[in-house]
């Protein structure tokens, strides 16, 4: 009986021992297929020309790792617009053009694009307002970038695309 009692004991034991480390193993494996997302001070970002015709408006913007460390980016970055004032302009980002998201590693003075359109056509007597500051997120980071940009997105409706690999024209 005590033999009995000291083996379920131990299978308890190395039940509770094997149940504590799963969480560990599990981070431990998901961690290492996760990309090491690009965090804010690895990156620059700039524009890289707009053009238009018929009241749309086409960007192409441009991150750069700065770093000396490869980063991965992937997915869809976040805008906001702001007024000469430092005001925040109402912003509506819709995440609808091409490419879709996909992996993309940066490697040190690797660069991504993504592409972004509004349209500047008012639909009422006054002018859109027009931003002095773009605020940008890059994908899966927690801070900004700011760069001085003029957007003249009428009802503050931004269209952009996941980021692509490599430097690209609008």
């Amino acid at each position: 009986m005590d033999r009995i009692r000291t083996s379920l004991i131990g299978a308890a034991v190395a039940a509770v021992v094997v149940l504590a480390a799963l969480p560990t193993v599990s981070a431990a494996l998901q961690t290492a297929s996760r990309p090491a997302s690009c965090l804010r001070n690895q990156l620059g970002v700039r524009a890289n020309g707009i053009n238009g015709a018929a009241g749309t408006i086409h960007g192409a913007w441009v991150f750069t790792n700065l770093s000396a460390q490869a980063c991965d980016l992937e997915g869809y970055p976040d805008l906001q617009l702001y007024g000469r004032a430092g005001r925040p302009i109402p912003t509506t980002v819709k995440r609808n053009l091409a490419p879709a998201p996909s992996h993309v590693r940066l490697l040190p003075g690797g660069s991504a694009t993504f592409y972004s359109s509004y349209s500047d056509v008012s639909s009422g007597p006054r002018a859109c307002p027009t931003s002095a500051v773009i605020q940008i997120t890059p994908p899966n980071a927690a801070a900004s970038l700011f760069i001085p940009a003029r957007l003249q997105a009428c009802r503050g409706i931004v269209n952009v695309s996941a980021v692509l690999g490599g430097v690209h024209p609008a």
